[in-house]
């Protein structure tokens, strides 16, 4: 159920905001609603385009890699279901205490300014730290090696489902692959299979996918001695479709 909530004048002239497409401002605003009181929501993009851009053409997958990029939400997976927060959501909202509890997993490593937070933090200087974050019970409790690990993107599957692309992934491919700009080239993997629907692959079968694709990205680099081998050529067939 969507939520009442409040929008700034300052809004309309942030840096972040302004180098937004329209579109994709809108949309922004539009996850406000979709929040609950943390600033969490589970992620469904066709969901959002029928709910808050029913009469507009565009690809709110696009949409949303905008504000990811930007910086203005993050995607992470808990409990085999992909979320996203707002992480500066309880610095612009001021949430109605009867508005009922989130009930979606927290993000490990949510910055400081869940409603909770501010409440524990009540009676200290200010509500933030000397880091700039308002320490939390979970934060003390919650073991490092525990943090779900930060997504890049997420693609898209044959049974609708988003398989997510977390940092080490890319940063593993990255290594493997040197003559490619990994993120570049997952960002067109996500747009080919969002132009491709019938053509995308199961969970069992991306793997094989973005490897192959990122291996012919490599065959393309300029040779390194002449007459070698390509780097990262494994002769795998290029076939998408």
């Amino acid at each position: 159920m969507a939520r009442i909530r409040t929008i700034k004048p300052e809004f309309f002239t942030s840096e972040d905001i302004v180098s937004l497409s329209p579109l994709a401002r809108l949309f922004y605003v539009s996850l406000w609603c979709e929040a609950d009181r943390e600033g969490r929501f589970e992620w469904k993009p066709k969901t959002f385009k029928l709910r808050y851009l029913p009469g507009d053409d565009c690809d709110v997958d696009a949409l949303g890699q905008e504000l990811i990029d930007a910086g203005l939400i993050a995607l992470y997976e808990a409990d085999g279901k992909l979320y996203s927060e707002i992480p500066t959501f309880a610095k612009h909202q001021i949430i109605n205490n009867r508005e009922a509890a989130s009930e979606i997993p927290a993000r490990k490593s949510t910055p400081s300014g869940t409603r909770e937070a501010r409440v524990k933090a009540e009676g200290k200087e200010g509500r933030e730290g000397k880091d700039g974050r308002v320490p939390s019970s979970a934060d003390a409790n919650t073991p490092a090696d525990t943090t779900p690990p930060a997504l890049v993107t997420s693609i898209p599957l044959i049974d609708k489902t988003e398989h997510p692309i977390t940092e080490a992934m890319a940063a593993e491919w990255a290594e493997a692959y040197p003559a490619v700009d990994v993120n570049q080239q997952l960002r067109e993997m996500r747009a080919w299979c969002l132009a491709n629907p019938k053509n995308r692959k199961t969970a069992s079968g991306i793997a094989r996918f973005v490897t192959t694709w990122l291996g012919r990205e490599q065959d393309k680099a300029p040779r390194v001695n002449g007459g070698g081998q390509k780097p990262g050529a494994d002769g795998v067939g290029r076939s998408f479709v």
